[in-house]
């Protein structure tokens, strides 16, 4: 029988207007596509602290207001010796202004394609994780296919 491996992570969902805050994700489990900033948690870490450290970790904003906790979602994913069980806590958050120009701390989980607010409209479920796509849809953006 396989190895399941479970990792509970906190991540944000910044709106502003009909724009979303993404990150082009290059590590597992959903690597080269747009993600929400933030990420597992450390053991003994709260769910806040971890949320706030992933995000000024991945984006470098530091000042942000955590509104509600939005959806959890959850996926399974291969990986070698098993599988990965994720278990996604997903907060709404707001940030005030809006920051455009970002100084990510931990560059290596952050592609290419860099950090962008982005229309909303212009999203493709194909492009997008998955847990991007289940807090889109649970703050009433769904993606369309």
């Amino acid at each position: 029988m396989a190895n399941t491996r479970l990792r509970l992570t906190a991540v944000a969902l910044f709106l502003a207007g009909d724009t979303v805050l993404l990150l082009h994700q290059m590590t597992p489990p959903e690597p080269n596509c747009w993600d929400l900033p933030g990420g597992g948690l450390e053991p003994e870490e709260d769910l806040i602290t971890g949320l706030r450290r992933e995000v000024r970790e991945e984006t470098g904003i530091q000042d942000f207001t955590v509104e509600r906790l939005l959806t959890v979602s959850e996926g399974f994913y291969p990986e070698v010796g098993g599988q990965l069980h994720t278990v996604n806590l997903i907060y709404q958050c707001r940030v005030y202004p809006q920051p455009l120009v970002f100084t990510p701390i931990d560059r290596e989980e952050i592609g290419p394609q860099g950090i962008h607010w982005w229309p909303i409209a212009n999203l493709r479920r194909a492009d997008c994780s998955s847990r991007a796509q289940a807090a889109l849809a649970s703050a009433g953006w769904p993606i369309p296919e």
